[in-house]
């Protein structure tokens, strides 16, 4: 297994839907999102939120990929 992690920026919904997309792909690659943790950017509606994921053996260039290029 290969552990892995994404740090996502931005305004709250945009958050949302970049976990769920994360998490989707993450989920085709057979394996879950562990945690995250997430801090308010103070004075503003922004939100940084650190994603904590495992996929099997070799398949972690191929989430980065797909969430990053797609």
């Amino acid at each position: 297994m290969s552990n892995s992690l994404e740090l996502l920026q931005g305004p709250i919904e945009d958050i949302q839907k970049k976990y769920e997309i994360l998490s989707d792909i993450v989920s085709e690659a057979n394996d879950k999102v562990h945690g995250s943790q997430s801090h308010i950017i103070s004075g503003s509606n922004n939100i940084s939120l650190v994603v904590y994921y495992e996929v099997p053996e070799g398949k972690r260039e191929m989430v980065k990929q797909k969430f990053y290029y797609e």
